[in-house]
């Protein structure tokens, strides 16, 4: 009996016992498979160019990278709560300088949330080296250089190729500051000329200094202008310079990324979003069908509501309405811009419009008829102005009817004026053997033709059509903006501005990007701060064989005009001479629409928009 009892109580100690010491070793077999916590980064790529609109081809729209793409692939990247930083890859950056204002300030953004980011470059000059800067972390590779050195403006002049081809520009100009014929009649700069650019690049380059500074510690204006006259700077010394703060290849960057904790697992992937593509298979029905179809995805059905706001683009020169899809860039009509904003005016569900500009202006007419249709339109609903990197003369004359301007501080804009003429094709004429012969009725008959300058007379009546629409011009920036005819006029004769001087001259309301416009579009529309706006985008961009279509179907009328100049436009877009070119073919293709055919636009008001600022 007593053993039994020894027994029983020997039992129930060790049932406590195990009782006791069970859940610690739970405790620690759990503590043993619990996985490390995971860091997550992503590798995102900034390079290239980032438009307003994609470019159209033959079947659908083009892989261009367009700005708004951008920032819904970074929205994305700040609202995943399973990445705590990006690696921002930077090379190759071809933007204009709003345009890296606005992502500048886009990428300020994950700060605000407390996500790490990192610009790793390779190599990079003004451009890369900016939008590096705004992260939490500059990585520059150990054999990359740093070229930091200022700005330039360069001005292409064609007289002198003009002059030997015996070709004679017979231009005016109405406005101080008007330039815009200048390449065509000089070898060089105008005083007025050379002081408006210099006014332009001083304020630029000041913008480029404060944007530095404010990035960098220890980094004041004074010490960034000291650094740019010093560079460019190999890798070492950009470090000691502490305009970068470590000097990786980026296998290293990423190991180290790897070895900073231990206690965590540390993932560098690429985004959800950048998922590869398998290539069709050409040799099969299917295949090509695949093909068309990436060539032009279906667009995502829209869940039509009332509360609406339409976006407008407005990109490239002001050309008049040219029924041709073959012109090699994107381009302002008034037919197309019509057709918009009638949408967005009589559409009651639309409740404001955003007008997004960049465009050096074009023809004055053009202008003018898209002008109406924004006048027409503030009078219905709000209409406000977002201008990217250039929005001056004919760029300006569409926003002023607007109730809002919104303009980057490095916006060009401004440009108020306008100027005409003809170029003389004589000389040309005369040096490949051929002559003309002309009989005309009418004292000022041969106006428009290329096979003469100006008579006196033809001069007088061309100088007062300009001097109307320049009045014209000045006239309506003076009602838009609320100032009398003497006041603008004093700040118009064909100055070109910064978008943060033409804010201190009264000609833009506000200064911020595109997502400043549409938030005030809002807030004018009566929408409170948290309801959900549906956007529409307009114009439609359609496929060229959808235009080609719609061309067959509505008739080619007086079409003498319309197919000198699409020919010429189609030759010369994809002339071998002019790609060699690059961004100046553009003017030079922009130039033949407004004056290389009979009766065609004399009187512009466009900027002579193949500055280059670097």
């Amino acid at each position: 009996m007593k053993l039994s009892k020894f027994c029983l109580q020997t039992c129930a100690f060790l049932i406590v016992l195990l009782i006791g010491i069970l859940p610690v070793f739970a405790d620690e077999h759990a503590a043993e498979e619990t996985p490390p916590t995971t860091k997550k980064y992503v590798e995102f790529t900034l390079g290239g160019t980032y438009t307003d609109t994609k470019t159209v081809s033959t079947f659908g729209a083009s892989s261009t990278k367009t700005l708004r793409g951008l920032f819904k692939k970074l929205d994305a990247l700040k609202t995943d709560d399973e990445i705590v930083g990006v690696i921002f890859k930077i090379e190759g950056i071809s933007l204009g300088w709003a345009t890296l204002q606005e992502i500048r300030t886009k990428l300020n953004e994950f700060h605000e949330i407390g996500k790490e980011t990192i610009g790793y470059l390779e190599s990079g000059g003004n451009a890369e080296y900016l939008l590096a800067a705004t992260m939490d972390r500059v990585v520059l590779m150990p054999t990359g250089s740093l070229n930091l050195t200022g700005l330039r403006a360069e001005v292409l002049f064609y007289k002198g190729l003009l002059d030997k081809l015996d070709i004679e520009a017979d231009m005016l100009a109405m406005g101080k500051y008007k330039s815009g014929v200048e390449p065509y009649m000089r070898d060089g700069m105008s005083d007025a000329f050379r002081e408006s650019m210099a006014a332009l690049l001083d304020d630029l380059y000041a913008q480029l200094l404060n944007h530095i500074a404010e990035s960098r510690d220890g980094i004041s204006t004074e010490t960034a202008s000291d650094l740019i006259n010093r560079g460019p700077f190999t890798a070492e010394e950009a470090k000691q310079e502490k305009l970068v703060d470590t000097l990786q290849y980026y296998d290293e960057l990423v190991t180290t990324l790897k070895a900073a904790s231990e206690d965590e697992e540390v993932q560098v992937v690429k985004p959800s979003f950048e998922r590869p593509r398998t290539v069709p298979d050409m040799n099969s029905f299917a295949g090509l069908m695949q093909l068309f179809s990436m060539l032009n995805p279906p667009q995502r059905a829209r869940a039509a509501g009332e509360n609406q706001i339409a976006l407008i683009y407005a990109s490239g020169p002001i050309l008049p309405d040219i029924d041709s899809p073959f012109i090699a860039m994107s381009a302002i009509t008034p037919k197309e811009l019509k057709k918009a904003f009638e949408k967005a005016r009589t559409d009651e569900s639309v409740r404001a419009v955003v007008l997004r500009i960049d465009s050096p202006g074009g023809s004055a007419l053009a202008s003018d008829l898209i002008w109406r249709e924004v006048m027409l339109t503030q009078r219905e609903k709000p209409v406000v102005v977002s201008m990217g990197n250039v929005a001056a003369s004919g760029g300006y004359y569409i926003a002023m009817a607007a109730g809002t301007i919104v303009a980057h501080p490095s916006t060009l804009t401004g440009s108020i004026g306008v100027f005409g003429g003809k170029l003389n094709l004589k000389g040309l004429y005369n040096k490949a053997g051929l002559t003309k012969e002309i009989i005309a009725h009418g004292q000022n008959a041969t106006l428009y033709s290329d096979y003469g300058g100006f008579t006196p007379t033809e001069r007088e009546r061309v100088e007062k059509m300009m001097k109307t629409v320049y009045e014209g011009f000045v006239n309506k920036a003076a009602t838009g903006r609320n100032k009398s005819f003497d006041e603008i006029d004093e700040i118009a004769q064909g100055r070109v501005w910064t978008g943060k001087q033409a804010q201190e001259l009264g000609l833009v309301d506000k200064l911020g990007g595109l997502d400043d416009a549409l938030s005030i579009a809002k807030e004018q529309a009566g929408f409170a701060e948290d309801d959900k706006v549906n956007l529409i985008v307009l114009p439609k961009q359609r496929p060229l064989f959808e235009q080609l279509i719609e061309q067959m179907i509505e008739g080619t009328e007086g079409s003498i005009r319309t197919g000198w100049v699409t020919q010429s436009l189609q030759l010369t877009s994809t002339h071998p001479v002019l790609s060699m070119l690059g961004k100046h073919s553009q003017h030079i293709i922009t130039w033949l629409s407004l004056f290389g055919f009979e009766d065609g636009t004399q009187i512009v008001t466009i900027l002579p928009y193949d500055i280059l600022i670097r």
